[in-house]
């Protein structure tokens, strides 16, 4: 197959969505298909090879950034037609005239990575660029959806909390994975046995529903029991944080697999009830499984539904203050864990991306069939 993949972000910043796509193109190449990558985004962008880049503007910034955007997102649309794929990969963008007329041409998939209605209805009573958001939202996600030959859900959730399973377009839901080597070694354990345990725990941003709040309280409830390491995708001086969390900003991968080898066990968002939602497959836990820590998730995890939790993971309740309340459980459980690694053999039958991008590809070929 010929894919064009589409998506509206800044492939530049080395962030989880950017290494998640990186990382989809390289296993779809080596499973024998051709792909382009077309990226919309507002940065200026160094050259990544199968990437062309269209620079767009903030669509707040002037008055002018409407009718540039059209414009880029037209020059974009023409470029795919151009390249002649069998099928486009669009990850989920906002309503655009010149991508639906494009999904009307040549069979697109959807990728669905939240529960857009929950989440832009939180963020919509935050300011009025957030209510005219949503309000654009709920006017045009129907007639674009409508365009579109079929969706990939990163939570089997998200399927039924967006209705995705009522309309008549073929769907399914493949959780966010990550490559993983079962001969690899997972990073060493480098903190004293008498030393206070570490916790890592990742957050691109400072949504709510990322938790960062939660693991706030939780390191205030548990000074001279229990130490962090937060590694942020953003400038975190303004944050006021207790002692016990040390600070880390815009890491490259090699630079964090070092921070986890002083960490017992990462932790995964811990807010995600925030947009309503009770399952997720967020890529921060993946990055600690192929490096072989084991995982705190106050969730349910889209790889582990239905089956009981390995003893290397730790799932506690979606709520509000969920860490802080059980901190004893956490305790035990670094304690239990402390010094343990998890060998690669038992990581990928979960999140390891050579299973779940060629059941991504063969969902593909379905949609092909079809149209």
């Amino acid at each position: 197959m010929r894919i064009a993949y589409v998506i509206t972000w800044n492939l530049c910043h080395n962030d989880g969505v950017t290494r998640k796509v990186l990382r989809q193109v390289q296993e779809w190449k080596d499973l024998g298909h051709e792909v382009e990558v077309f990226c919309a985004t507002e940065k200026k962008s160094e050259p990544i090879p199968g990437v062309t880049f269209f620079h767009k503007d903030r669509v707040w910034s002037s008055l002018f950034a409407f009718f540039k955007n059209r414009k880029v997102y037209s020059t974009l649309c023409k470029e795919v037609i151009n390249y002649k794929p069998d099928i486009i990969y669009l990850r989920w963008e906002f309503h655009k005239n010149s991508l639906m007329n494009l999904m009307r041409k040549i069979p697109t998939i959807i990728e669905i990575n939240t529960f857009f209605s929950g989440e832009f209805k939180r963020r919509s009573k935050e300011n009025w660029i957030e209510r005219i958001r949503y309000w654009y939202y709920l006017l045009t996600y129907k007639k674009f959806n409508e365009s579109c030959a079929g969706f990939v859900s990163v939570c089997k959730e998200y399927l039924k909390l967006g209705q995705y399973e009522r309309t008549d377009k073929p769907y399914c839901y493949i959780p966010n994975s990550i490559p993983i080597d079962e001969n690899q070694n997972p990073v060493s354990y480098s903190a004293l046995d008498s030393s206070i345990p570490r916790l890592v725990f990742m957050s691109s941003g400072i949504q709510p529903w990322h938790g960062l709040k939660n693991l706030i309280e939780l390191a205030e409830e548990s000074i001279g029991e229990l130490e962090f390491d937060l590694i942020t995708g953003f400038d975190s001086e303004s944050l006021q944080l207790p002692e016990n969390i040390r600070v880390y900003s815009f890491l490259e991968k090699h630079e964090f697999l070092e921070v986890f080898q002083g960490a017992v066990a990462g932790i995964g968002s811990a807010g995600l009830y925030e947009n309503g939602m009770q399952e997720a497959c967020v890529l921060k836990v993946r990055e600690y499984l192929s490096a072989g820590l084991p995982v705190i998730v106050p969730y349910k995890d889209t790889a582990f539904l239905d089956q009981k939790p390995p003893e290397w993971l730790l799932e506690l309740p979606n709520e509000p203050g969920s860490l802080a309340k059980e901190k004893e459980k956490i305790k035990e459980f670094v304690l239990r864990m402390k010094g343990r690694r998890v060998e690669a053999s038992k990581v990928m039958p979960y999140v390891s991306s050579t299973r779940w991008e060629s059941e991504r590809v063969k969902f593909f070929e379905k949609v092909l069939n079809i149209n």
